[in-house]
């Protein structure tokens, strides 16, 4: 039952791994200032949104229901510095970039937010 409900927050988590998995030359410099910075909050918002939603949907473990958006906050935060250390030290042609884990927090912020603005804050359980 966990994995009926969090299917698309693990395959974000796995479609955000191969892209920062990726090599550097795989991208193209991108012409506009920041971009780097709007794709990683965006690939985070995306993620803290499919497994908060996964996480209270889900009954297999009841301990995920509890504290719920916070636990996803601390999993997508760890997930996001993991990632970055990943770059630098295992992926070719990457480097850790503190910006990046700053933006993936962020993102991560921004979905705790939106999360609450399209479910509001009444008991999940």
């Amino acid at each position: 039952m966990f994995f009926k409900y969090n299917y698309l927050g693990l395959s974000w988590a796995l479609v955000i791994l191969v892209l920062c998995g990726l090599p550097g030359s795989q991208f193209q410099s991108a012409e506009i200032n920041g971009a780097d910075i709007v794709i990683h909050t965006f690939l985070f918002f995306v993620l803290f949104l499919l497994l908060g939603t996964g996480f209270i949907k889900q009954g297999t473990y009841p301990f995920l229901r509890t504290s719920t958006l916070m636990k996803v906050f601390v999993i997508t935060l760890l997930y996001g510095i993991a990632i970055e250390l990943l770059q630098g030290a295992v992926f070719v042609d990457r480097s850790f970039e503190l910006s990046d884990v700053l933006a993936n927090s962020f993102g991560s912020l921004l979905g705790w937010g939106g999360f609450l603005l399209i479910y509001g804050t009444e008991s999940y359980t």
